[in-house]
């Protein structure tokens, strides 16, 4: 056999008091080697993680300097001051934006979803904890029956008659070597890592929505563009109309100047695709049918702007802010813990076992104190030979904790590169976003002055043809530095972990 079994039951008799005194000084022994025992197994620590003292670029002298016809576009940068995560999509100053955000994070399924892993996490170390206590189950039974004449060879006597019983059974198995101990201490670190999964759902939906929001903004402005352009187009056209029926020049012009707007027009329904994509994309993140938002988003608002500067923290608070990073290493602690689960299984396990209740064959005597029956004593088990079983699971363990420990080294190392990453985009789209308003301008100024000189047949209708091309193209990429600037600063606040931090009680 490979469990070792060892029972002793003491059943106290009226005169035998001695017996019971020396089983409860039994359990007093064993219940004291109970609450003294250590918890097999490593203990846990928070492993040491080296942090840079500060992120590249977070200071406004880091950006390039403005030309001196950028001067006039305003400075924003990013600070290294205290980051501020909650509900950092107001800095944006967009009631919309602000409304979409709050109705998403009360009614996204798979924020509910991950509220419910939540709660299962919890039950779970309910459940374990409660292997702590004893466990006690009721019983009562009645049984009416009649042994055989035939069981003597001598012959028998006929019996029939009544049985009742009724009473509880416990057992307690006390956890001298915390294998218990350690496997609430690894279902708690579980459910405080599905905690944290469920701030990086939070997370992700919030800049989800803000980022959706942010590029449908940035398209309704590009048709807004494109609208602009096309009314410019239809009055180039005209004139080119106006100076063929005067002789001024060919149809050519008028041709080209045709392909042009029809080249602009023809920009306009994939827009308007992607605008409706967007909304029912919305819709979705709110928990709703597609077309929910439609009436209240359909409206053209502009993009919302980004803020004269954006205070990040420090490198060290990612190891606070990103849920990711939390939940890596919860996962790390619950594996931890794991080791000393497996290990406890190398060790005995001591358990009380115990009765009471009545025992009569008639029902009137059922509960007389003469009817009353008790036993309680100790067992051991231990697992003497298990082929090394318990040891391969043990290094089985130790192999999880491994792999724990550098999924959280590379989530930390990826949260490094997310913040870095993003903030390198977001202070460059800066530099390209000025040196885009220069162009429009100046485009403006070069449309203005070709078209006047080819109405007074001072230059060619292909300067106009050029100007017209160059205002809608920078025109259309100074729409998506916008764009791209705002949601730079989303994916920002997202590598830094800002969103969850509005809903912190939400799990309880």
């Amino acid at each position: 056999m490979n469990k070792f079994d060892l029972a002793v039951m003491v059943v106290p008799q009226p005169k035998r008091g001695g017996r019971a005194r020396r089983a409860v000084l039994a359990l007093a022994v064993v219940g004291a080697l109970g609450v003294a025992g250590c918890a097999v197994g490593p203990n846990y620590k928070v492993p040491a993680t080296t942090m840079p003292a500060s992120w590249p670029a977070t200071e406004p002298a880091a950006m390039a300097p403005a030309t001196a016809t950028q001067k006039t576009v305003a400075a924003t940068y990013v600070t290294s001051g205290a980051a501020q995560l909650a509900g950092w999509w107001s800095s944006f100053h967009d009631p919309i934006l602000n409304s979409l955000i709050t109705r998403s994070l009360k009614q996204n399924p798979s924020l509910q979803s991950a509220l419910a892993a939540v709660r299962q996490a919890r039950y779970q170390l309910n459940s374990t904890a409660a292997n702590l206590g004893p466990f006690v189950t009721g019983n009562a039974s009645y049984n009416h029956s009649r042994s055989s004449n035939n069981l003597s060879k001598y012959g028998g006597t006929k019996s029939e008659g009544d049985l009742f019983e009724s009473g509880f059974d416990a057992t307690w198995q006390l956890d001298i070597f915390g294998g218990i101990r350690r496997s609430v201490e690894q279902y708690k670190a579980l459910l405080q890592a599905a905690q944290d999964n469920r701030r990086a759902v939070m997370v992700t939906l919030v800049s989800e929505v803000a980022s959706d929001y942010i590029t449908l903004r940035g398209v309704q402005s590009q048709i807004a563009v494109a609208d602009r352009n096309i009314v410019l187009q239809r009055h180039t056209v005209k004139l080119t109309q106006q100076q063929m029926q005067a002789g001024f020049n060919t149809g050519l012009d008028l041709a080209n100047a045709q392909a042009q707007l029809a080249t602009t027009e023809s920009q306009l329904p994939p827009l308007k695709t992607q605008q409706q994509q967007l909304i029912y994309a919305l819709g979705i993140l709110l928990g709703q049918a597609p077309d929910s938002v439609a009436s209240e988003l359909i409206v053209p608002h502009p993009i919302p702007p980004t803020p004269p500067s954006v205070p990040i923290g420090l490198p060290g608070d990612l190891l606070l802010n990103r849920p990711d990073v939390s939940a890596a290493e919860r996962q790390l602690a619950a594996a931890t813990a794991g080791i000393g689960v497996a290990e406890a299984e190398l060790y005995p396990k001591f358990v009380i076992n115990g009765n009471l209740g009545f025992s009569a064959v008639d029902a009137a005597k059922w509960f007389d104190a003469n009817s009353l029956t008790w036993g309680i004593g100790p067992s051991v088990s231990w697992n003497i030979l298990s082929s090394g079983q318990v040891q391969s699971n043990i290094n089985a363990q130790k192999a999880v904790r491994d792999q724990d420990f550098y999924i959280y080294k590379q989530t930390v190392l990826q949260a490094l590169d997310d913040v870095d990453s993003a903030l390198a985009a977001y202070n460059q789209e800066h530099t390209h976003r000025r040196a885009l308003m220069a162009a429009v301008a100046d485009n403006e100024r070069a449309l203005s002055l070709s078209t006047k000189l080819y109405r007074n047949g001072l230059t060619s209708f292909l300067n106009v043809l050029q100007a017209q091309g160059a205002l809608y193209a920078t025109q259309n990429a100074l729409v998506q530095s916008n764009l791209a600037l705002s949601t730079d600063l989303v994916a920002l606040y997202k590598a830094i972990g800002g969103g969850w931090q509005v809903g912190k009680t939400a799990a309880k």
